[in-house]
């Protein structure tokens, strides 16, 4: 306190207004090196403290003054006196202190409004280092809260151990470390120049007066070292109230990066660490996104892995480069392909120029002849007008005369709460194609409630309604799983199998494709988007998803 008191009167003396300190062009008070300390003939702990003084007074720096920071008050400041106290900061391996100015505005002292206006200001306020120009600003080395303050240097160091993996404890823990040693240098340099001295006068051999004990490093008394390190709660909120603060800078930084090639996925570390209501976590996953330079591009909490929760952000981030000009996304890189549909439709540029490989790409593309009629049926009327046309095609004598109807079945991929395939979902669509007519029926909400039309449902039972397809059986068996009922559905035809018995193919377990290539000379396009993923469901197929359906069956 005593070497506060030095300074602070040493700086009240003034020439044209600026500190004797100010006027050797520096902010920081000149401290006498250890060594020199030691020498002291009468040496105390207190001699050894390294006490580090910044003089902030930025009112005398400025020949136009400081306007008074209340709304629409164009007074400028005056100089009231000095802060009876200096401020203590926490730097990397030890503690400066701040010494301030108060600062007293004319206009709203005699202000007779209610609520009255403050008046006074100190010198590190945060609306007058607002108002300096940035390079002055720039030279106040603190970050303030209420009753504490970290050194920019510290405080930068600290934003980078966190973004590298280190908490907040741990910082604590390591500026604790540092502090200490530094407290122990001194320490032992003191207690090594006591070693050196003699312990009795060399004329009269009198005895010399003790040297004090090194106070302990939180001896808080008068003449204490006064060791301080903030506790890791203080540190992560002053974290947080740094990113809150700039939360608009950081997102219009991240909508002008590019985004050329990207990266989703989501992290499950970060949701445990947030808080539940009633048990149940409100975020199961933080969703980001990453450009080719590993820059972070979308990071959003979101409640499920669903589509629905982040198509939002990536539209921004679409609307956003084309903004500020940069080239939509050309590759995304997923460990879920489930996302491929999506993502193709919130960027249409992914499909651009790419044609995907397909196994038997020399040959010609099967496409539906423009005789065939392909129609939607969503009602139970509409499914069983289509399903009587065919029943009608049955002989009305009891003979067992058969008929041949194309079969398939689509549905969604069940994905897990962590975003991965984990099976087959309910069967949302079947397709039913005979002679010139290809039936696209939705029935994903049909079965949701454990029905099916009855016409629909006496065809499958029909035996003589031969379906025929690539493992037919189980599409079937599935549909009968789903209405809980005792009602067998029959007359499936595996066209692998049969191809098989019949020497066309080598292996029962080809696909309909390799079937479509081998027997017909034909490619069926299996690598597409609308093949796997969470969309068959929709009230409205896409053209895509019709066509696609249409050529299975």
């Amino acid at each position: 306190m005593s070497r506060f008191l030095k300074l602070q009167a040493e700086s009240s003396q003034r020439i044209n207004k600026l500190p004797t300190l100010y006027q050797n062009q520096s902010f920081w008070f000149p401290q006498e090196a250890l060594w020199f300390c030691l020498k002291k003939a009468n040496l105390t702990p207190q001699d050894c403290y390294d006490l580090d003084f910044f003089l902030w007074d930025p009112e005398c720096l400025l020949p136009d003054g400081i306007q008074c920071p209340n709304k629409n008050c164009t007074a400028k400041l005056w100089q009231h006196g000095n802060i009876p106290y200096p401020r203590r900061v926490v730097d990397i391996s030890h503690t400066f202190w701040i010494i301030g100015y108060r600062y007293l505005c004319p206009t709203c002292r005699n202000s007779s409004s209610d609520p009255w206006p403050q008046s006074t200001f100190q010198s590190w306020d945060e609306h007058i280092i607002n108002q300096l120009p940035k390079p002055l600003a720039a030279e106040f080395p603190v970050h303030l809260t209420q009753r504490s303050a970290i050194s920019k240097k510290t405080f930068q160091f600290m934003c980078s151990c966190f973004q590298n993996g280190m908490g907040a404890k741990q910082f604590s823990n390591s500026l604790l470390i540092q502090h200490l040693e530094g407290y122990d240098e001194l320490q032992l340099a003191y207690l090594q120049t006591v070693a050196t001295r003699p312990a009795r006068n060399a004329v009269t051999g009198e005895p010399l007066p003790k040297f004090i004990p090194f106070p302990p490093f939180h001896d808080r008394s008068q003449d204490g070292f006064h060791g301080y390190i903030p506790s890791s709660q203080w540190l992560h909120d002053i974290f947080d109230s740094f990113i809150e603060n700039h939360t608009a800078a950081f997102n219009q930084h991240m909508a002008m990066l590019t985004g050329n090639v990207c990266a989703i996925d989501h992290s499950f570390k970060l949701a445990k660490h947030i808080a539940k209501v009633n048990g149940v976590p409100v975020f199961t996953a933080l969703l980001t996104v990453t450009n080719e330079k590993g820059e972070i591009r979308i990071c959003n909490l979101v409640a499920t892995k669903s589509h629905s929760q982040f198509e939002l952000a990536l539209q921004r981030m679409r609307d956003s480069l084309q903004l500020y000009g940069h080239d939509q996304p050309s590759l995304f890189y997923t460990d879920n392909m489930s996302d491929k549909a999506f993502l193709e439709h919130s960027f249409p540029s992914l499909t651009a120029d790419v044609v995907p490989v397909e196994k038997y790409a020399h040959l010609d593309l099967l496409k539906i002849h423009d005789t065939v009629n392909i129609s939607v049926r969503n009602s139970i009327e509409t499914i069983d007008t289509a399903m009587r046309t065919i029943l009608s095609f049955l002989p009305d004598d009891d003979s067992m005369e058969t008929i041949i109807v194309g079969f398939d079945a689509e549905w969604n991929v069940e994905i897990s709460e962590r975003g991965y395939i984990t099976g087959r979902g309910q069967t949302a669509i079947i397709q039913i194609a005979h002679q010139q007519n290809v039936y696209i029926l939705q029935i994903g909400e049909m079965l949701a409630r454990g029905s099916l039309p009855p016409v629909l449902k006496e065809l499958l039972q029909n035996p003589q309604i031969i379906k025929v397809g690539c493992r037919v059986s189980a599409d079937l068996k599935y549909i009968e799983q789903s209405l809980h009922s005792a009602c067998h559905f029959s007359g499936s035809l595996d066209l692998a199998r049969y191809a098989k018995d019949r020497q066309a193919i080598k292996s029962a377990r080809c696909g309909l494709s390799d079937l479509v290539a081998t027997v017909l000379g034909k490619q069926l396009q299996k690598n597409v988007s609308e093949r796997v993923g969470s969309s068959w469901d929709n009230h409205a197929l896409s053209p895509e998803q019709i066509q696609y359906a249409a050529l299975d069956a």
